[in-house]
């Protein structure tokens, strides 16, 4: 239980829009962390950054007070820098408010 924040990035084809959409959908074949997370959860929030890197991304969250890593090498496995990229996010934490300054954002909400 509880809320998590993946950091993911979108560089392949079809970019943000396909990568958002396929990791939206149930039905899909299973290949990254997050389409196993996917299967026992509920997607409640994007938020695009513009140009982020996911191992940014992380390094702001983690600076935030109450922000830990569940699960060290999810996401990550490729990673040299982070030891996770999934996140779990502190009662009443305000994902939006943790980015502001990290250029443009979009934000999808189901």
């Amino acid at each position: 239980p509880g809320t998590y924040l993946y950091c993911g990035s979108a560089w392949g084809p079809g970019g943000l829009r396909a990568r958002v959409n396929r990791h939206a959908r149930r039905n899909k074949t299973l290949h990254w962390h997050v389409d196993h997370l996917r299967q026992r959860s509920t997607l409640t929030r994007v938020i695009a950054v513009e140009g982020g890197r996911e191992c940014g991304l992380v390094a702001r969250a983690l600076g935030e007070s109450g922000v830990e890593i569940p699960a060290p090498g999810f996401g990550s496995t490729d990673c040299r820098q982070c030891a996770s990229h999934l996140l779990r996010l502190p009662e009443g934490f305000d994902l939006a408010f943790a980015f502001r300054d990290m250029g443009e954002a979009w934000l999808w909400q189901n």
